[in-house]
């Protein structure tokens, strides 16, 4: 992903991640996601890295807001450092919790 083809237009741009990749789950079914782009977090999820910690949280922060009034775009959001992991409601909990057991691997 470049800054030129980010769907989000926030990769590189002050305050906001500096990488970010994404990621399919094939736990989810193809039918749940059907109609959604390649690279959208429902098909799997992403991971933003963030100059600093405080730049994950407020993004973390951020997506909750909008999700608490479009349930349709909630996810599962696990922050470490200036790490943000992002995970696809179509996971159970169970299953979002071990990207957040990963994630708590790391140093």
């Amino acid at each position: 992903m470049t800054a030129a083809n980010d769907p989000n237009h926030l990769l590189g741009r002050p305050g906001q991640y500096t990488s970010k990749v994404t990621f399919t789950d094939s736990r989810i079914k193809a039918a749940d996601v059907e109609g959604t782009d390649k690279g959208d977090v429902e098909r799997g999820g992403a991971i933003e890295v963030f100059g600093d910690p405080s730049g994950a949280q407020a993004r973390a922060k951020y997506i909750q807001t909008i999700a608490k009034s479009l349930p349709a775009v909630a996810e599962y959001d696990y922050v470490r450092g200036p790490v943000l992991v992002r995970v696809s409601h179509y996971l159970t909990p169970t299953q979002a919790a071990a990207y957040k057991a990963t994630l708590d691997k790391l140093n």
